[in-house]
């Protein structure tokens, strides 16, 4: 296939496919003469047959005109995307997005050319439906193969280092190109200067797959991970125990629900996972921590992680989560929610014990329990210790219930204030507190049993 060829059996089976799409159909009209061209995911997708409701398209001028007029037509809400420096638009209807990209005077082979795979570099016009494909991207399709668009693929924008993985594991039956692998783990270094954001959201994409297993071996091998977790994309590390843990997740998500099904469904699968990377990083993390990206230095990062509740920052893997969360690679719910799940180092024995862990985690205690049976999944002993204590915690979750994560009130301060003959003050707090534990731990159920612990407490102070 030449780099201006056809194939007019693809391009006839896409203009069927999308031509009454009613987006497609707004668009065309929108633009009326301007040539238009769907081109990206949507056409990669729908030649694979997966779903897809992202569309993409470039048009040869009127880029606002032709966006205003579509969204219009479709009451779509449109969202400005390029700014000063190019010509781009979103339109978001209730179950489809749309990106308009104007490429006022690029020649369609050039805007092709800066996209990241072939497979997501062929256009389909939608004026009589020829297919445009100068890298073999239809081809590529063909053979399940992931090829970047060009040599400087990644170079130009080194997210695509994280995008590579990503698409592997997304896309059905596919490989990457040796000479494509070769080009990423080149640019991996790149990665400290992408906006942390960007690496945010494709992070978050990569670990709410059920493939991230996968993923992160392919980053390991790419020489992203660890480095990225350290701070240095680019520097070659060892990634087998976080794949080891990442992959034994789902035998232990089903263990907990063949013992409790609303538990597992609960679990929190992003946490579990990103909790794992942190798990198997050098035992040095902690104290190396992350740089942030591009402009930001290690004392500013350092001041925002130290911000973190230390209680849970109690391990090298929590305050390396801190110090990632504070570079921008994870939201801060994200990273308290890891740290937090981080900070238990077993499933606790003894119902004492399993209360107050319980308690500590509330919603989190499903997410904590398989990320701790993935970690014991290589050792049998350890293992089968985790199976007992498992269920004895879903168990006592399930007998227990509030009284343990949301125990109800049952003094209020005026009440404590008037029992200890003192004002407003941390004295009333500490006694509050006193009889939260108490009922946690299930020494107390009654207004009549706080009293008294109030009482013998004063008493004994």
């Amino acid at each position: 296939m030449t780099a201006s060829s056809t194939e007019p059996r693809h391009a006839v089976r896409l203009y069927r496919l999308l031509r009454r799409h009613p987006v497609v159909e707004a668009l065309a009209a929108a633009a009326g003469p301007t040539p238009t061209h769907l081109v990206g995911g949507l056409l990669r997708d729908r030649l694979l047959g997966l779903p897809s409701r992202d569309l993409d398209a470039v048009v040869a001028g009127r880029g606002r005109a032709i966006a205003e007029n579509a969204a219009a037509a479709l009451g779509a809400t449109l969202v400005p995307l390029g700014g000063k420096e190019f010509a781009a638009f979103r339109l978001v209807g209730p179950d489809w997005v749309l990106d308009l990209w104007d490429r006022d005077g690029v020649p369609l082979e050039a805007d092709l050319a800066r996209r990241d795979f072939t497979v997501n570099s062929f256009a389909l016009a939608l004026d009589g439906g020829r297919l445009i494909d100068p890298f073999g991207g239809v081809a590529d399709l063909g053979r399940r193969l992931l090829r970047a668009t060009t040599a400087a693929s990644f170079t130009g924008d080194p997210l695509r280092v994280l995008r590579l993985p990503r698409f592997v594991a997304k896309l059905p039956g596919f490989t990457a190109d040796p000479e494509t692998l070769a080009l990423a783990r080149a640019a991996a270094p790149g990665l400290a200067a992408v906006a942390a954001e960007r690496v945010r959201e494709e992070l978050a994409l990569i670990f709410k797959s059920d493939e991230a297993a996968r993923v992160l071996a392919l980053m390991a091998a790419l020489d992203v991970y660890p480095g990225l977790w350290l701070g240095a994309p680019g520097s070659p590390g060892e990634g087998g125990a976080a794949v080891r843990e990442l992959s034994a997740l789902a035998g232990a998500l089903r263990e907990l629900a063949a013992v409790d099904p609303a538990a597992a469904a609960a679990a929190d699968r992003l946490t579990a996972r990103l909790a794992a990377t942190f798990a198997a990083l050098p035992a040095h993390a902690g104290a190396a921590g992350t740089r942030a990206a591009a402009g930001v230095g290690e004392p500013a990062v350092a001041a925002r992680a130290a911000t973190v509740d230390a209680a849970v920052r109690s391990t090298p893997a929590a305050e390396a989560a801190a110090r990632f969360a504070a570079a921008g690679y994870l939201t801060r719910r994200v990273a308290e929610r890891v740290q937090r799940v981080l900070a238990e180092p077993i499933l606790p024995t003894g119902e004492l014990v399993q209360r107050r862990f319980l308690h500590r985690l509330g919603e989190l205690w499903p997410t904590a329990a398989v990320r701790l049976g993935a970690a014991a999944a290589a050792d049998p002993p350890a293992h089968e210790t985790w199976r007992r204590r498992l269920r004895e915690l879903a168990a006592l979750a399930k007998r227990a219930g509030a009284e343990v994560f949301d125990p109800p009130r049952l003094l209020g301060g005026e009440e404590v204030q008037d029992l200890l003959g003192v004002g407003p003050g941390p004295q009333v707090g500490e006694a509050l507190a006193a009889v939260r534990a108490a009922q946690v731990e299930g020494r107390i159920r009654t207004r009549e049993q706080a009293l008294a612990l109030i009482t013998s407490r004063s008493a004994a102070g």
